[in-house]
């Protein structure tokens, strides 16, 4: 390179050379980043718009899924609701327990006249919930007329009715039997012998079935 002449130190002028030198190097560096800078954004526009061209115009396997998928999701149609089948027919009726049978002792009227022949039943009920099975024939039926305190029984039918004979039935949910007759007003004794008339008063007239016997039913006689 060319010595520097002038006036001042040699230093001096290669300093400035340095200077000027540094300065155009800084320049170049600036204006290759700026070519760099712009070359970059054209390269990176093209994907860009690929990508949008891409987005705006889908394969036609993407735009065919959709349809696909709600093709494989449809639920098939169920299947008809099984029917229970029918409960099994009932079996034979049997026998009737006790406490499914009513007794209920009845007098035709409340109030009777001394001499009149009152009119005296019982009604026999299933009271259980289905049918069943008893004997209900005249050796396991009785009423009786029994003084107003129940202490004494005055009368009772069978000592002077039969007392024997069966009568099997098969009595459904509530049905009602009843069996009755007329009594005399008069006492009895097994084997329908001696017969004294009553007086006026309160009786009680209760019902008995093998044993069972209903609630005492009061009725009256008068002058």
């Amino acid at each position: 390179m060319i010595e520097p002449t002038g006036p001042l130190s040699p230093t001096v002028y290669w300093r400035r050379r340095l200077a000027a030198i540094g300065a155009a190097l800084v320049t170049l560096l600036v204006v290759i980043w700026i070519v760099g800078m712009f070359g970059s954004d054209a390269e990176t526009a093209q994907p860009t718009n690929a990508a949008a061209a891409s987005s705006s115009n889908p394969p036609p396997s993407l735009s065919e899924s959709p349809a696909a998928a709600s093709s494989s999701s449809t639920t098939p149609p169920p299947s008809p609701t099984e029917t229970t089948p029918p409960p099994p027919p009932p079996g034979p009726p049997q026998p009737c327990p006790d406490d499914v049978i009513g007794v209920v002792a009845k007098a035709n009227k409340p109030f009777y006249t001394i001499g009149d022949q009152p009119e005296l039943s019982m009604d026999v009920i299933n009271t259980g919930p289905v049918p069943c099975i008893r004997d209900i024939g005249r050796q396991h039926r009785e009423l009786t007329v029994l003084t107003a305190d129940g202490a004494t029984v005055l009368w009772s039918s069978n000592h002077c009715l039969s007392a024997v004979g069966t009568e099997t039935r098969v009595m459904q949910p509530k049905e009602t039997f009843n069996y009755g007759t007329k009594w005399a007003g008069s006492t009895s004794k097994p084997g329908c012998g001696a017969h004294t008339r009553v007086g006026p008063g309160d009786y009680l007239l209760v019902a008995k079935l093998a044993g069972k016997a209903s609630s005492p039913t009061v009725f009256r006689l008068e002058h």
